[in-house]
C-alpha cells in the first residue's frame, strides 16, 4: 500500500501511537503533503523532533491539478452544506491524483469520502 500520512497521524506517531508506526512499517511507499509539514510545524511539538521524523518521507507539493480538483470538491461539499477544511480537501486531491491511501485521525476526511467514493482512507484511533 502506498500511503499519504496526514498531519493528525504524524502527531499521533510522534506521541507514540503504535498503530501509525505499524501502518508505515507495512507500507510500500509513504509520503507527506507539504500542507501537513506546515500544519505539524506550527503545532506544539518540538520542531527538531518533527524535522527528524519528516526527513524519512517524500514530500508532495500541491500541483495545479491538485488545486483544480480540490477546488471542485470543496465547492461540491460546500453546496451540500458540508463544512470541510480546505487543507483536508487539497490533501484528498493529492492522494486521489496519485493513487495514495490517506492515513488520518481527522474525521473531515470521512465527509470528503462521501463525495469522493474512490478516496482510500485508513482511520486511526488515538
Amino acid at each position: 500500500m502506498k500511503v499519504l500520512i496526514e498531519s493528525s497521524a504524524i502527531i499521533e506517531y510522534l506521541k507514540g501511537n503504535r498503530e501509525v508506526k505499524e501502518i508505515i512499517d507495512k507500507s510500500e511507499e509513504f509520503y507527506i503533503s507539504s500542507i501537513s509539514v506546515f500544519e505539524v510545524l506550527i503545532g506544539r511539538i518540538e520542531e527538531r523532533k518533527v524535522m527528524d521524523f519528516l526527513s524519512a518521507f517524500k514530500v508532495l507539493n500541491v500541483s495545479k491539478r491538485d488545486s483544480i480538483m480540490g477546488s471542485r470538491i470543496y465547492k461540491r461539499l460546500r453546496d451540500k452544506g458540508k463544512n470541510v477544511g480546505s487543507f483536508d480537501v487539497l490533501i484528498s486531491a493529492q492522494a486521489m491524483n496519485r493513487g495514495l491511501t490517506i492515513v488520518t485521525k481527522d474525521t473531515d476526511f470521512l465527509r470528503v469520502r462521501e463525495e469522493l467514493h474512490d478516496l482510500n482512507l485508513v482511520m486511526i484511533t488515538g
